[in-house]
């Protein structure tokens, strides 16, 4: 059952859900859209702030305008979204949902001018690469994510924001020197994301399934 407007502020931001207080760039809206349809499909709430304030917006015309540009000029593939205006408290949202796509990988257009594959992991839209999109990985890589530490790393991750080597190395059983290896060589290959340089390094999930 589609939840509502309402249930949805209550549950706070996720992976399927994202607020944006307005549009104030085509180029972040696109890339939230492309993360949502790269991952489960979403729901993007616009004139709600972080902290599930309800600020409304001023113009709805500007707000599809901005919408309008970062579906059609800055995502590629283009992804179906369906958007209506709601309101609540007498304030006026607008309520956009993208499905999972089965057209995937779609790539949005940075302001950079650069083609990027955007993924949802946890409330965040972060980059990847075409080769962890699924059904796009080479040889070399799916033999990596069939390895069993990988597949138990993966799972770690899943419920934990980071992992170190030492932390690591307990979880599979093997020297913290060969677990730091190997999460240097996952980082090498974008499958982790390195978030902390020194000692010790933090590494994190740069892809979901």
């Amino acid at each position: 059952m589609t939840k509502s407007t309402i249930q949805l502020i209550k549950q706070g931001e996720g992976l399927t859900v994202e607020f944006k207080r307005t549009i104030d760039s085509p180029f972040k809206i696109a890339k939230t859209i492309a993360s949502f349809a790269n991952t489960s499909g979403g729901v993007l709430l616009v004139g709600v702030g972080d902290n599930r304030e309800l600020f409304g917006i001023t113009s709805e015309l500007g707000e599809l305008e901005k919408l309008e540009k970062a579906c059609t000029e800055l995502i590629d593939k283009m992804v179906p979204i369906r958007f209506k205006s709601e309101k609540l408290d007498n304030r006026t949202l607008l309520r956009i949902e993208i499905d999972e796509s089965q057209e995937r990988p779609h790539y949005a257009i940075n302001e950079k001018g650069q083609r990027m594959i955007y993924i949802r992991v946890k409330d965040k839209s972060v980059p990847t690469l075409r080769l962890f999109i699924e059904g796009q990985s080479d040889f070399d890589t799916r033999t990596l994510l069939d390895s069993r530490h990988v597949r138990t790393l993966v799972q770690y991750l899943k419920e934990y924001d980071s992992v170190t080597a030492k932390v690591f190395s307990r979880i599979i059983n093997i020297s913290e020197k060969r677990a730091e290896r190997l999460l240097n060589d996952l980082a090498e290959k974008q499958v982790l994301l390195r978030l902390k340089k020194g000692k010790p390094e933090l590494f994190s999930l740069k892809w979901v399934e």
